[in-house]
Formats: structure tokens, sequence, C-alpha cells
């Protein structure tokens, strides 16, 4: 009786904890992708040695004028808005032993945003 009242606790506060962080986000009803992606980009990925210039880490190019074509190109597989989260632009974001960008700095809410915007479409809005 004592385990299952236990799990039962587990389980309750693990979705109290994942509707907290959902709510602390504030992530704006529809995602723009110049308003919102962009300047995610320039601050975390469009840096000199990364995702900019003539030859870019990974072969994307983030810069404000290529970003969008950059990651719905063909064969880049970047964006998946069938299946958002199968997306290789929000699998190396999350990622534990190589995370995008090196240092680690997007925190969940940042990662929830490009989530929910390949979720609306990737739209280039």
């Amino acid at each position: 009786m004592n385990r299952a009242l236990g799990m039962l606790i587990l389980v309750l506060c693990s979705s109290c904890r994942y509707d907290v962080e959902q709510l602390s986000c504030n992530l704006p009803e529809t995602v723009s992708f110049g308003n919102d992606i962009i300047p995610l980009f320039n601050q975390h990925c469009n840096i000199p040695d990364c995702h900019s210039g003539n030859n870019p880490q990974g072969n994307l190019n983030l810069e404000q004028e290529n970003a969008y074509s950059e990651l719905l190109k063909g064969g880049g597989g970047y964006i998946d808005t069938i299946q958002p989260t199968h997306s290789v632009l929000l699998s190396m974001m999350r990622s534990l032993s190589d995370p995008m960008p090196p240092s680690g700095n997007l925190d969940s809410c940042d990662i929830r945003l490009v989530e929910r915007w390949i979720i609306q479409n990737a739209k280039n809005n």
C-alpha cells in the first residue's frame, strides 16, 4: 500500500512540475520567425566561429538573411513539421552530450519557443 501511494505522489509531483514549467515560459500564442526565432539565433547561434559567415559550422548558416532557407533546404532535415519532436534542430538543442549551442545556454523556454514555431508549421513570418 505504501509503495502504491509513493508512486502516486511521484506521478502527481512530476505532472505539477511540468505544468509550472509550461506556465513560467510565457510563450507567444503565435511564434514569429522574425520577431522570436531570429533574435534567439542572433544571440546564441549566429556568432563568430559558429553558424555564420562563409564557412558555418555544420554547413548551417543561421544569419538572418539565410536562416529560413537553410533550415528548410532539401535534404537538411533540420525542421520536421509533421513530427516536430523529430526535428534535427530540436534534437541538437536538447542534446545532453553535444548541445547546441555548445555552451548549453538555451533554457527550456527557448527550446519550447522553437518547438512551438515548428508545430505551427515553421512559417517565415
